[in-house]
């Protein structure tokens, strides 16, 4: 059970967001050329739908080691510099992914000061914001994963 939520969780909750985001820009477009008229939350829904699949989206690559690498000079170099090389860019990645959570953590504490309502779906801003330090965290999760199974495996190959 946990193997299959730890294989397919992003790929379901990403075809979940992006079957959202078709399906509100499908029907705000049927909408406007069929009965004239526009469904209010349909963009709001839409544009929701597709943050949450990009973070997720990037939360998947992280796990699969599919983010875009430049790997001709790291392929070129012995494989102790090719492992720092690797790993540094990691930790760099890393980094960013924490300081990006403590970031957006604040800015949703900040918004739990103040009441803000989305105009087209009626929420209020602060939970719809919430998933995206969750997001980061899920990555750091992914990262953190990564490097655990290499080091399971032996250090055999490259984390990539």
């Amino acid at each position: 059970m946990l193997g299959k939520l730890d294989r397919y969780f992003e790929e379901v909750l990403c075809t979940i967001f992006l079957s959202v985001v078709v399906g509100s820009v499908l029907m705000q477009v049927v909408m406007r050329f069929v009965f004239h008229s526009a469904a209010a939350w349909a963009e709001e829904t839409a544009v929701y739908g597709m943050i949450f699949a990009v973070y997720l989206g990037a939360t998947m690559a992280v796990r699969e080691r599919a983010h875009i690498r430049i790997t001709l000079l790291t392929s070129r170099l012995p494989r102790k510099l090719q492992i720092f090389s690797v790993v540094l860019a990691d930790m760099l990645w890393l980094a960013f992914v924490i300081f990006m959570i403590a970031q957006t953590a604040t800015y949703t504490q900040l918004l739990f000061n103040v009441t803000y309502q989305t105009p087209g779906l009626g929420i209020e801003q602060r939970w719809v914001q919430m998933f995206i330090p969750m997001l980061f965290c899920l990555m750091l999760f992914r990262i953190l994963q990564v490097y655990w199974r290499w080091k399971n495996d032996r250090f055999r190959g490259l984390p990539l």
